[in-house]
């Protein structure tokens, strides 16, 4: 079994040529799906625009003035001092702040670092299906559905983290993979903590799924090691390695978390709001849709029905994806499981483990869909590539139609339709609005839009968090409420009182 694996016939480690075909494709996807903001010339003001906006803003202006404070925002948040990049992706947080220096603008930097998160998923899928040995037609066609799954568009269309997390996870899972297909050299140190830095350096939670989803492959292939005592050892290498490329945030999280109690971000109480379902329609945040429900199902179905013909590779990612994409769903009783760990506040959208599933199944399915067209012949397998290339069309002109619809809220009476920034508006003039984005000053938006939510801000007086939130929490925590700033214009420094 070993031997057949690791001597596949799909294994194609392909040509330069074809790698810069591919890349190509990948670059004009993620055009071709963020195009309506160019021509519209748009911005799309979604759900979590202003957190983000806030912490790159941050970045960017202590990389312009080098005036550098890791833990507290001395720019964003109102001057607050809110402890935000030191524990959400510093290292990220200042290459978008390099971003913003480049593009110099709202709009550009929107369109860029909506094309880059497009772009990376696609490269990232492609690198794993290269190292899951998939045939070169077979990877473009399952990354093409990966970028435009909404996993990885709902950056573009609500400024959601999740999705830059989806963009990298599929980098994780290379060696992974590794672990299976070789037991000769099961773990490549630099490359398991390359690997996992790829992933952390953003988002902690998307890091945590992928080491959780990635445990069942290092288990099964220690067993499988030929040299069980040196995987061992490359292990807590890569570990050691690991941490060295990631101290600054674990020193980050040590300080903050050790000396200080913050307020922790809304926990939902309607946890099953947060899950994913299976339907019919169209591919959304929460919706797997028809293409996604059709191609997960399936897998999940064939593999039980022909359990034997499969490969160890195989079954793993089936049932790895499945597992978590039970995990993801509402047939779990998520509120009941929510009253007794507090897992649930950790992870706040179920639907958020969909994206294991996403990966393992769409790339289970590829192996399939292999097998089935090389039982079929030549002059059928013809007719199979033209199919997939018109759903991975079909799937990226959606997401084009999607982003047209909420860049055109941008020229509305509302501007902020796109996602609900409404409540927070100072102004009830649209273009007034407008021009807070347009300005050429990065300052000015947060001059019409302020969303004062108390997250990561100390509690003070010995107040729990339960208080808080009976106390009306965003209310409560309002800055002027809560810190005493001391700006002094020359060193911009503030101060601010720690109970």
């Amino acid at each position: 079994m070993k031997k057949k694996e690791r001597n596949n016939p799909g294994k194609k480690y392909f040509p330069r040529k074809k790698i810069i075909i591919a890349t190509t494709i990948f670059a004009i996807a993620a055009f071709i799906m963020i195009s309506p903001q160019l021509y519209k010339h748009s911005l799309i003001l979604g759900n979590d625009m202003m957190f983000h906006f806030n912490r790159f803003y941050e970045a960017y202006m202590q990389i312009k003035t080098g005036d550098f404070n890791y833990f507290q925002s001395i720019f964003g948040f109102d001057q607050s001092g809110r402890i935000v990049n030191a524990l959400y992706g510093p290292d990220f947080a200042y290459l978008q702040g390099l971003l913003m220096i480049l593009t110099k603008n709202w709009f550009r930097y929107q369109l860029l670092s909506s094309f880059l998160c497009f772009f990376i998923a696609g490269i990232a899928m492609f690198s794993l299906t290269r190292k899951a040995k998939l045939s070169y037609k077979s990877s473009i066609f399952i990354s093409l559905l990966y970028m435009s799954s909404s996993m990885v568009s709902y950056y573009a269309l609500s400024q959601n983290m999740t999705s830059w997390g989806a963009a990298f996870i599929p980098f994780i899972y290379i060696p992974a993979i590794r672990a299976i297909q070789d037991p000769q050299k099961p773990i490549k140190s630099i490359e398991l903590a390359l690997a996992v830095t790829s992933v952390g350096f953003l988002h902690n939670l998307t890091l945590f799924i992928g080491i959780l989803s990635s445990a069942p492959f290092y288990i099964i292939g220690f067993f499988r090691a030929n040299h069980k005592g040196k995987m061992i050892k490359d292990f807590f290498i890569a570990v050691l390695l690991t941490i060295l490329l990631n101290i600054n945030t674990l020193i980050g999280f040590a300080e903050v978390y050790l000396t200080n109690q913050l307020v922790y971000p809304n926990f939902f109480e309607d946890v099953l709001s947060y899950t994913t379902y299976f339907d019919i329609g169209d591919n959304t945040y929460s919706s797997l849709g028809l293409i996604f429900s059709c191609v997960m199902l399936f897998q999940i179905f064939y593999l039980f029905i022909n359990w034997k013909s499969v490969s160890l590779l195989e079954r793993l990612l089936t049932i790895v994806g499945a597992i978590f994409l039970l995990l993801s769903t509402n047939f779990l009783p998520w509120e009941d499981i929510s009253q007794y760990t507090n897992m649930v506040q950790i992870i706040q959208f179920p639907r958020r483990f969909t994206v294991v599933a996403y990966v393992f199944l769409l790339i289970a399915f590829a192996f399939t869909l292999e097998k089935g067209i090389r039982n079929l012949g030549n002059k059928r397998e013809k007719m199979v590539y033209p199919v997939l290339c018109m759903i991975s069309f079909l799937m990226i002109a959606n997401v084009n139609l999607k982003v047209l619809q909420s860049a055109e809220a941008w020229e509305t009476d509302d501007p902020t339709a796109a996602g609900n920034n409404g409540v927070w508006t100072t102004t009830d003039d649209p273009d007034e609005l407008r021009q807070g984005f347009t300005s050429g000053q990065y300052e000015d938006v947060f001059e019409v839009i302020k969303k004062p939510t108390p997250d990561y801000l100390p509690l003070l007086n010995g107040t729990t968090q339960e208080e808080l939130e009976e106390q009306g929490g965003i209310i409560c925590m309002m800055n002027k409420l809560l810190i005493m700033n001391f700006v002094c214009p020359k060193q911009l420094i503030i101060t601010i009182i720690w109970f």
